[in-house]
């Protein structure tokens, strides 16, 4: 598996990815990714903008994720307990690839990114009810460090500070 910057021709392997993912989502019933979110012109603007993650498994994207300064994510609010943080968000793992660590191996790898861009940590707005992933984060050293109610959603925020 590679981890890397996504780029444009990237993007329709995505949206196919986050349009299964969504179903995926629907069908077990988690009250999450509502209202038509992630927008896939978001997505476009994370790849434009460089923020855009994937894997990569023989050259086909198998998971994606928005990462950048969480003033960039969250639009100058502070929202983590540090100001020099990264942020990660709009995470999707292909449904083939699900309990197979793909997950951890892309929140690890924005871990090290992170770390390389001397930032003084990461952090995550999760939604409580998606317990796989907030059982991950946990399991990577991620603390809860309170709840917000964002206009899109009500989220636990977490962070891991190097």
């Amino acid at each position: 598996m590679i981890y890397q910057k996504a780029v444009l021709s990237d993007y329709d392997e995505i949206v196919v990815m986050k349009d299964l993912v969504k179903q995926r989502i629907i069908n077990d019933n988690l009250p999450i990714w509502q209202n038509g979110y992630p927008l896939n012109e978001v997505i476009k603007e994370d790849i434009e903008l460089g923020y855009g993650r994937v894997i990569k498994k023989d050259s086909k994207v198998i998971a994606y994720a928005a990462f950048m300064p969480s003033s960039v994510m969250h639009e100058n609010e502070k929202i983590f307990k540090k100001d020099n943080l990264y942020s990660f968000g709009r995470v999707m793992v292909c449904n083939e690839f699900l309990s197979k660590g793909v997950g951890r191996y892309l929140v690890e790898s924005m871990i090290l990114e992170a770390k390389s861009l001397n930032s003084e940590g990461l952090g995550i707005a999760a939604d409580e009810c998606n317990i796989k992933a907030t059982k991950l984060y946990k399991s990577l050293g991620f603390i809860k460090e309170g709840e917000k109610d964002f206009p899109y959603a009500y989220l636990e925020i977490y962070g891991l500070y190097f």
